[in-house]
């Protein structure tokens, strides 16, 4: 009887001992630091917690997901019953705009991991904000570039395009799209920017729907949502491309092949004072098997123009360009303008013939 009840005290021991463990019980594990100037340096904030286990209670270790985030705790056993604190503070050098951070704290308690989060708004410094968003967008919001720009995308094809922006005001911005091309679908994300608060113009360009080959520019109308009614204009672009990329070798030895002849217009001097345009012609020629479709002949030059006398090429033909120039359009005393000739020929569909020569007062 005796062994029995000493057996039964010893398991009733052990239950009690292997039942004994620190706990961690947070006073609040989430920080809002709300907003504040980049300029007022590191910001701090304290997270309190209680050992109500029955044993000691220690951090092992404590780590930050970011480098401007710095744990700070003591390493000191707490007590069964004591309260203890970790402090942590962010560093917001250089990083505007809204911010959450975790802290991941190991403890030796049954559940180690615990995460803490602050987070916050970052007013950027003059600089700071000058360097990340370079380009004023009225008197409040600023653009990490002034134009969207989609690049090359192919017939058909449609590209999103991502533009940063930046409430540099103390107020809640509200901007909204009042006009665009058809070829550019845009929208804000958020619809509503905070003070401080970072935000994205997305832009989705429809190639299908653009009027041209070639490069297109146009621009997409915005009210900033500012309170002033003032609607301003952002530019936006893309070179539309044909696909060549499906093309079998069969059907590219049967393709048209542009050349031209010169590959350069010389205007010699051209007198501004004259108040007359200067010509000169270049021959296109059709050294492939296909039929040459140009698409388009442009130059973005003021001053330069070109026009070809058929769009369409048979093999072993040829075609005329024209290329016009009004010296009194043009600003300095240097010609060097580029004519770009779009067409069907898969190894060169942009073909660049150059106009050069002198402009003399």
């Amino acid at each position: 009887m005796y062994a029995r009840s000493a057996t039964l005290a010893a398991a009733f021991f052990a239950a009690i001992t292997a039942c004994a463990a620190p706990q961690v019980s947070w006073l609040g594990m989430r920080h809002n630091f709300g907003a504040f100037h980049e300029d007022e340096g590191t910001v701090e904030c304290t997270f309190r917690y209680v050992n109500t286990g029955d044993e000691p209670l220690r951090i092992v270790a404590a780590r930050s997901s970011c480098g401007c985030t710095l744990p700070r705790y003591t390493k000191d056993d707490v007590m069964p019953g004591d309260t203890a604190m970790l402090t942590v503070s962010y560093d917001p050098t250089g990083r505007p705009g809204k911010f959450s951070k975790n802290v991941y704290i190991e403890m030796n308690v049954p559940s180690p991991r615990q995460t803490l989060t602050i987070s916050g708004v970052v007013i950027g410094a003059p600089t700071t904000v000058a360097q990340r968003y370079p380009v004023e967008f009225g008197p409040d919001m600023r653009l990490s570039r002034g134009a969207i720009m989609a690049g090359e995308v192919a017939r058909g094809r449609t590209k999103s395009v991502f533009l940063e922006a930046y409430n540099a005001s103390t107020d809640t911005l509200h901007p909204a799209i009042v006009g665009s091309p058809e070829w550019a679908d845009a929208v804000w994300m958020p619809e509503a920017i905070a003070p401080g608060e970072q935000a994205s113009l997305v832009c989705h360009v429809l190639s299908g729907k653009c009027p041209e080959w070639g490069l297109t520019t146009d621009h997409i109308a915005i009210n900033p949502g500012d309170g002033s009614g003032e609607i301003l204009r952002l530019p936006v672009t893309v070179v539309v491309s044909e696909d060549f990329s499906k093309l079998t070798d069969a059907q590219r030895a049967k393709a048209p092949v542009i050349t031209a002849t010169p590959d350069r217009a010389a205007f010699g001097t051209i007198g501004r004072a004259s108040g007359q345009a200067a010509t000169e012609t270049v021959t296109i020629r059709n050294n492939g098997r296909g039929v040459l479709e140009i698409r388009r002949v442009y130059s973005t030059d003021n001053g330069v123009s070109a026009h070809i006398s058929h769009t369409k090429i048979k093999p072993g033909k040829t075609a005329t360009l024209t290329i016009s120039v009004d010296p009194g359009q043009i600003g300095g005393k240097i010609l060097n303008s580029k004519i770009m000739i779009i067409s069907n020929d898969p190894a060169r569909p942009n073909l660049v013939v150059r106009a050069v020569g002198e402009i003399s007062d």
